[in-house]
């Protein structure tokens, strides 16, 4: 019989904060008797657009399903190629996959963890149709730069920005530059849904294409008009998010200050991302530290799990992924994602993190590294 050893987590990974007018909220909408996507969806993609910079937002039932309806709805499909970075979690890959499309994937640069046009250009074919790129952490990527490239190239342009809401490149929005953006109101992101999405866009027939989708394809009672699924959100959630967006600014603080004493404890001891100038609002909706090497990595991580700190491996690049790496085999070399795969450690970082877990998580990790 084996002994198993039970350990108390002390530092949650990334606990939401749930208050009671978020609560209330939810209570508001059961009481209602309409529970499913209405009014308080139509009233959430509004807050969330205004918010975000953009025309229009279309709320789906998680950000994987906002992805899938983005592609669907640029019509990405059999025989296309979607350049899509191996550093991200697999969901990204994923919906490329589930629509029928090849995903081509592309190395992240070293310190940012973020593609760049230089690594798109090197898997660019005469098959590629479309760039779905991803702000890792939340931090944008050169967006000015990426948009340029893919107008140079003729192609359709999508952010992967699930962790992103709250996030600035060069003083704007995340979600205001035009193109298609998704964002994940998932349980551990910036504005928790428990599960949800969105996709944001300044096309108004896209917007229309993608409700279509969400609900079936029907345009009408009863008139499918397109190829779709029921991807939709209930207004439960859809209420909770409402009362979450208003918390916003303060959790991009809380996450910040929470950030800063780790890199203040930890500065000189492990690596962290790279913030680029035109960066002007990082939403840190993971953080992660970098390791001299796996073996120091994987000794740290088990040394704090042992003392109740909870963490992640946030990622292991695509193209080690069991499944993947056979689906998506001879597809090049990425120097740069496996190495970051195997030194990266993701610490705790959450909506209702205390300063107080923090310093006791840079305190058993400090312990780790001395050890």
């Amino acid at each position: 019989m084996t002994n198993t050893k039970t350990v108390s987590i002390k530092v949650p990974w990334s606990p939401p904060l749930f208050e009671e007018a978020d609560l209330e909220s939810a209570i508001q909408v059961i009481r209602s008797c309409w529970m499913t996507q209405g009014k308080q969806t139509a009233a959430f993609e509004e807050e969330t657009a205004a918010l975000c910079g953009s025309k229009y937002a279309v709320a789906v039932c998680n950000g994987t399903a906002a992805l899938m309806a983005a592609l669907l709805a640029c019509e990405i499909g059999p025989g296309d190629e979607v350049l899509v970075p191996t550093m991200t979690f697999i969901a990204t890959v994923n919906s490329v996959i589930a629509v029928g499309a090849k995903p081509i994937l592309v190395d992240c640069d070293p310190r940012t963890l973020n593609v760049t046009p230089e690594l798109l250009q090197s898997k660019l074919t005469p098959k590629t149709k479309a760039i779905l790129f991803v702000d890792v952490y939340g931090m944008p990527c050169d967006i000015d730069g990426i948009a340029a490239f893919a107008k140079k190239h003729n192609l359709r342009l999508i952010e992967d920005g699930a962790q992103a809401i709250g996030a600035g490149y060069k003083g704007k929005p995340v979600g205001s530059f035009g193109h298609l953006t998704i964002i994940s109101f998932h349980m551990a992101k910036l504005v928790p849904t428990v599960e949800g999405g969105c996709i944001l866009t300044d096309d108004e027939n896209l917007a229309v294409r993608m409700k279509q989708i969400r609900n079936h394809g029907m345009a009408g009672q009863y008139q499918f008009v397109a190829f779709g699924l029921n991807l939709r959100i209930t207004d439960i959630q859809s209420a909770m998010g409402r009362s979450q967006l208003k918390k916003l600014a303060k959790m991009l603080e809380l996450r910040q200050a929470l950030v800063d004493q780790y890199q203040d404890g930890l500065k000189g001891l492990v690596e962290f991302q790279h913030v680029p100038d035109y960066v002007t609002t990082h939403p840190h909706m993971i953080f992660s530290v970098f390791l001299k090497d796996r073996a120091q990595r994987d000794r740290v991580n088990a040394y704090v799990k042992e003392h109740g700190v909870d963490t992640r491996i946030c990622w292991t690049p695509t193209h080690l992924q069991p499944y993947h790496k056979t689906l998506l085999a001879d597809q090049g070399a990425f120097p740069n994602a496996e190495k970051l795969g195997e030194r990266g450690l993701s610490l705790p970082l959450g909506n209702a993190l205390t300063p107080e877990e923090v310093a006791y998580a840079v305190r058993i990790t400090k312990e780790a590294l001395a050890s």
